[in-house]
């Protein structure tokens, strides 16, 4: 799916999704999901994370992980516009101009869950740099991380958003190699947002989190046990 995801370098491209991003749906939510994509593609254009990944793809990764859960037609919608806000700042506003205020809520909340990323990305570099702290105590601050990123939000599809975001993020890194910038990602991610997804129950993110996560931080031996594996 990752590099299918990718391969979509236009709207009249999208047309093979819509049947995945709109599986379990009615007819007028399944519009509506359209909207949302036409209204992305015309937002994004080629802007980009500081991943290297264009919103875009990253913004139909993200509904496709979404429509895999099962989740409503609000979360598909908020998974696609996530970067609204920051590419319009009456972004929340137009989304719920356009979408009805429960996206332009859950998209909300995604910004805000994002405004913590600086801390969590700092304290997990903080901790491996210094290669001595106590893993006890490592442990409950990593717990009072979890804590915090689950206070601050008032809809756990949020969290789940952002956890299908991390999923995404990892996927795309399978394809292109920076290995400095994957590793602290891994790190990051086996530390904070596996451990929500195991919390959580999401056991299908939970496994490919860790999995990408392992496979980057630990190549050889990844490579080692897939071959035990395949024997």
């Amino acid at each position: 799916m990752v590099s299918v995801v990718h391969s979509v370098a236009s709207l009249s491209d999208f047309e093979q999704f819509l049947t995945t991003l709109a599986e379990g749906l009615a007819p007028a939510e399944a519009e509506r999901l359209r909207a949302a994509v036409e209204y992305a593609w015309e937002t994004y254009g080629e802007a980009m994370l500081g991943s290297g990944e264009r919103i875009w793809s990253h913004a139909l990764g993200m509904a496709v992980i979404i429509a895999g859960l099962k989740l409503d037609v609000e979360s598909r919608i908020a998974a696609l516009l996530f970067a609204i806000p920051a590419q319009d700042e009456h972004g929340i506003a137009s989304i719920e101009t356009r979408f009805g205020k429960p996206a332009a809520h859950l998209v909300q909340g995604i910004s805000r869950l994002n405004r913590l990323r600086p801390i969590t990305k700092g304290f997990v570099a903080i901790n491996v740099e210094a290669g001595e702290v106590n893993p006890v105590e490592m442990k409950a601050q990593v717990e009072v991380l979890r804590k915090m990123l689950l206070a601050m939000v008032e809809d756990i599809r949020v969290v789940l958003l952002r956890l299908a975001s991390r999923t995404q993020t990892l996927r795309y890194y399978a394809g292109h190699s920076d290995d400095l910038l994957r590793a602290e990602v891994a790190r990051e991610t086996l530390e904070l947002y596996s451990p929500l997804a195991n919390r959580l129950g999401v056991w299908e993110l939970k496994w490919e989190l860790e999995d990408l996560s392992f496979r980057y931080l630990h190549p050889e031996t990844y490579m080692k046990i897939a071959g035990l594996l395949d024997v």
